[in-house]
């Protein structure tokens, strides 16, 4: 593994923050206004977040990718497992909320770790970023849907519906069936999946210039937001250096730095979009999501050292 990494990754986070202050200015100074970010963020959810997935599958096939994809699976649904069961435990000390568990539990795995994925360690790891985000997909319209309006129940047309989901499945067949995407198709979603990362962080610019200061800094949210960041990102790290390498998967290295990257991300947009519409707290997810916008910067290199250090 590039012992590097966490200085590029910092640095790609840094330009991304670069882009973040962009919108924020562009907010403050009225070039945009807020209701725009309703618009842009179905965009990038619903077209470009898509576009990415799909052509990630755009791959040749072979046992080697093909089981890095299993061991990418595996390895996020053993992640929230841990996250959801850990949540729980911390929850009944710490009297968390749902929003606040919610919050802890899913990570903004599509707006920025995909774009990050793609930036600093390419295409072929898009992939396993997208069977993340498979996984969490569907515990978003389950599990999380679920704990954040207080209710048992959840929302299986929603789930399988979601265009994201869709493109996953489509990616996976397409990479199975060795069916390859040409012409002006390529060309189009190629396209499209480039604008994903200034986007994303020109989007959350735009939400933090929307937002009060008294709803950011928050004591509890600063806590909340150690916990996503530090706490349990940590546990998976010492599991996965632990991991024989060349078992299932030779990318195994690649698929687990994948897997971490997202587990270490900062607080899922969807959280504060879901609890908005369920009339709870979305200040408090607001709040820790752009908290952990700020402070992944240096969260997210440290827990990938962290991981090059122990597997080494």
């Amino acid at each position: 593994m590039n012992p590097d990494l966490p200085f590029l990754l910092a640095a790609q986070i840094a330009a991304f923050f670069i882009m973040i202050f962009m919108g924020f200015v562009s907010v403050r100074t009225g070039i945009i206004g807020t209701e725009e970010t309703k618009g842009l963020t179905r965009m990038l959810m619903y077209v470009i977040t898509p576009c990415v997935i799909l052509m990630s599958y755009q791959t040749e096939y072979s046992s080697s990718v093909a089981g890095g994809l299993v061991l990418a699976f595996l390895a996020a649904v053993l992640v929230h497992v841990i996250l959801i069961a850990g949540v729980k435990l911390a929850g009944r000390f710490l009297k968390l909320s749902n929003v606040e568990r919610a919050s802890i539990i899913y990570t903004n795995s599509g707006n920025l770790t995909v774009p990050l994925v793609m930036s600093v360690l390419g295409t072929k790891a898009v992939m396993y970023a997208s069977t993340f985000l498979a996984v969490q997909t569907i515990l978003v319209w389950t599990h999380c849907f679920a704990l954040i309006k207080g209710t048992s129940g959840f929302s299986w047309k929603k789930m399988m519906s979601n265009v994201n989901t869709i493109a996953i499945i489509l990616g996976i067949i397409c990479f199975f069936a060795e069916i390859r995407i040409t012409g002006p198709l390529e060309t189009a979603f190629t396209g499209m999946g480039k604008t994903i990362g200034p986007l994303a962080m020109f989007s959350i610019g735009i939400m933090l210039g929307s937002s009060r200061v008294t709803d950011i800094f928050r004591i509890r949210n600063f806590m909340v937001s150690a916990m996503r960041l530090l706490l349990f990102p940590v546990i998976p790290v010492l599991l996965f250096a632990l991991w024989p390498e060349g078992l299932l998967s030779d990318d195994s290295r690649l698929v687990f730095t994948t897997v971490l990257l997202a587990t270490a991300a900062p607080s899922a947009v969807i959280v504060s979009q879901m609890a908005l519409i369920t009339n709870q707290d979305y200040r408090s997810a607001s709040g820790v999501n752009i908290i952990t916008d700020f402070l992944c910067i240096f969260t997210i290199p440290f827990i990938i050292w962290i991981y090059i250090i122990i597997s080494d």
